[in-house]
């Protein structure tokens, strides 16, 4: 009996104890264009360790799933703080600055899918315009870094937590796209970078070691994608995973998450102003 009252006791305190580091980070820095508005959170410089292997339990990042071209662990040095989107890019945010909506399943809370490497410049493109920022696609590393939950990290192997169905989409437990924030958050307060849809990167796709580059042939015009996705298993919803994309291609799990150095937004208090859309309609959702 004493021992499940201590067992008991122990999981309240862990629960207790990941909801109160819930509450004490810092609030995301909130933006608006016209009447919608999305949320960047806030990733401090630091170290981490990337990749995975499954070769060794007592070495760094081993995860029995990983795959070659997560190999090797290597350590990765942030040299400046960023700020990523606490959820992947909403329909509902592409639309008012697109004027329309290129997804397949529609709904405003859902994120936007259907869109490739181009579009994205091009609404990146006019969202700098609307709002005088510049947003930018994540770094393969940076998406990586802020996934494992920055220098919060406690080393999961899925972005938040060890049980991939509690904090990701994948075709285990879904058979369709998902609104935004219905899994749990990761260290850092973020949304969704295991599951629902994979999200592009900034980087060309590349071997960690260099001497398995010479042999990427076409492989090398593409692009790095991550996170997993509802229509993908679970595996593929590890922090390390990795894919790639030909800039070209687009489908109805694929979706983008913000990116911004933290140089260009100024902390102050109070809500953000809003920011007037001036880009004109291009069609209806």
């Amino acid at each position: 009996m004493m021992k499940k009252f201590s067992l008991f006791f122990g999981l309240l305190f862990v629960l207790q104890t990941a909801l109160w580091a819930q509450d004490t980070l810092p609030a995301p820095t909130s933006y608006r264009v016209n009447k919608v508005s999305f949320n960047m959170v806030r990733v401090e410089q630091g170290g981490f360790w990337m990749g995975a292997q499954h070769m060794d339990t007592a070495e760094f990042n081993y995860d029995r799933m990983s795959q070659s071209d997560e190999l090797p662990v290597h350590y990765v040095a942030m040299k400046a703080d960023y700020y990523i989107g606490q959820t992947e890019v909403t329909q509902k945010l592409w639309k008012e600055v697109m004027g329309y909506n290129p997804s397949v399943k529609k709904c405003m809370k859902k994120p936007v899918t259907n869109v490739n490497y181009y579009e994205i410049e091009e609404f990146l493109y006019r969202l700098d315009s609307i709002t005088g920022m510049k947003f930018r696609l994540p770094t393969e590393e940076e998406w990586e870094y802020a996934a494992r939950g920055g220098k919060n990290s406690r080393g999961y192997i899925f972005s938040g937590g060890k049980d991939v169905d509690r904090v990701a989409w994948h075709n285990g437990n879904t058979r369709k796209l998902k609104k935004v924030k219905k899994r749990t958050a990761n260290e850092l307060g973020i949304y969704d970078m295991s599951g629902n849809v994979w999200e592009w990167c900034s980087t060309r796709y590349r071997y960690f070691d260099k001497e398995r580059n010479a042999t990427l042939g076409k492989d090398g015009d593409m692009y790095c994608i991550r996170g997993g996705a509802w229509q993908l298993p679970k595996t593929m919803c590890r922090v390390s995973w990795r894919g790639k994309r030909l800039p070209e291609l687009k489908n109805s799990f694929g979706g983008f998450r913000l990116c911004l150095d933290a140089t260009y937004v100024k902390e102050a208090e109070g809500d953000a102003p809003e920011l007037i859309n001036t880009t004109p309609e291009e069609g209806q959702e």
